[in-house]
């Protein structure tokens, strides 16, 4: 089975799309653990879930059902508590991301996004989700000359290392979202990554 991914070793040396063979048990592991989360404790559970005592078993034996839940919980929250942005402020357009992972176009009434190098899939009110985080978020510039690999799935460490960005402090993220590194608290962070597990087009 041909797959798309970011491979994060290999994004970090080249950043670009990677396209490789890979078996679905792996998959289900890169969709539901992005590099972002890999290293957090504990490995894998967004930080508000793992206050709650989600385990990283727990967390990556639930099915596409029981994230989509998740995520639509959070979702109707964030949407609830802010107006909706009345600019679209995210870098790439959907067709773009199509383009760059091979992807026929999105169906009607959904587009794509693109978050820590995986494509997701999104409906309206995941859209203004996304521009809602985007708008909460504080969007990093990069030296001059220095562009993003939007489909390189990096690690914050990485991230760091690649586009020179500073340390941040405790309770703050970087991540590469629409081909833009924004820097997110945690909570903004965890909405944004369950986006991405909740919507992944793998």
């Amino acid at each position: 089975m041909v797959r798309i991914l970011g491979l994060t070793g290999l994004a970090l040396a080249t950043p670009q799309l990677v396209v490789a063979e890979v078996p679905d048990d792996e998959l289900v592991g890169y969709a539901n653990c992005p590099p972002g989360l890999a290293k957090k404790d504990p490995p894998c559970v967004p930080p508000g879930l793992a206050r709650k005592g989600v385990t990283s078993d727990e967390w990556l034996g639930y099915d596409a059902d029981r994230y989509d839940d998740i995520w639509i919980e959070r979702r109707r929250s964030l949407l609830d508590a802010y107006d909706i942005p009345e600019a679209d402020g995210l870098l790439l357009r959907s067709d773009e991301i199509a383009a760059l992972y091979g992807l026929v176009p999105a169906p009607e009434g959904q587009r794509y996004g693109l978050i820590d190098g995986l494509p997701i899939l999104l409906d309206q009110d995941d859209y203004t989700s996304l521009l809602l985080l985007n708008e909460l978020a504080d969007v990093t510039r990069l030296d001059d000359g220095l562009r993003v690999a939007p489909t390189a799935a990096l690690t914050q460490r990485e991230l760091m290392s690649l586009y020179r960005l500073p340390q941040l402090a405790d309770g703050q993220n970087y991540s590469v979202v629409n081909g833009q590194i924004l820097q997110l608290s945690d909570s903004e962070y965890e909405m944004l990554q369950l986006i991405r597990i909740a919507r992944a087009v793998l």
